[in-house]
């Protein structure tokens, strides 16, 4: 199964082959074996590399994502991704500029304000869920027209946390 995920500003495939207990890994074309230690959902032990390391994964089926040593990473399958045409946090339609919550969860942070002027890419707001932090960013560059959410606001998937109107 494919998957592709952002990290550090760069967009990065990663290919999932289930074998057993273990997984055969291919991120951005270098091959590497995982093996899972134990899976009680939502944590996930497993080695790698002769390390052992503790996740906590959530999904929802299209999306699943990964808090791993302080980062949460948003996988998203490559086909879903490809099919939408835009990234996580952006309503559906490729400048719509509204943003949603891709999960429910606790509001922790609102990092911009209306007029304010942002990137893509750019953390608008920063979620909770299931003890795993989630930044969703402005879908392109442009200005914050409005932020619909205050910290400690519980949202749910698919809710509009603001809107970004393009500078265009």
């Amino acid at each position: 199964m494919k998957f592709i995920y952002t990290h550090n500003e760069q967009t990065h495939t990663l290919d999932v082959e289930h074998a057993g207990d273990a997984f055969e890994i291919e991120i951005n074309g270098e091959r590497s074996h995982v093996q899972v230690i134990s899976f009680t959902p939502p944590r996930l032990t497993f080695s790698h590399n002769g390390k052992i390391f503790s996740a906590r994964v959530a999904s929802d089926g299209k999306k699943s994502w990964v808090h791993l040593d302080g980062t949460t990473f948003v996988l998203e399958r490559a086909d879903a991704r490809t099919q939408r045409g835009h990234s996580h946090g952006a309503r559906e339609g490729t400048g719509s500029g509204i943003v949603v919550a891709p999960m429910p969860g606790q509001v922790r942070g609102v990092l911009v304000n209306a007029g304010d002027a942002v990137t893509e890419g750019q953390p608008l707001v920063i979620l909770e869920a299931m003890k795993m932090e989630l930044k969703v960013s402005a879908p392109h560059d442009g200005v914050v027209a409005k932020i619909l959410v205050t910290q400690g606001q519980s949202v749910e998937r698919e809710q509009i946390l603001g809107q970004v109107e393009s500078n265009q």
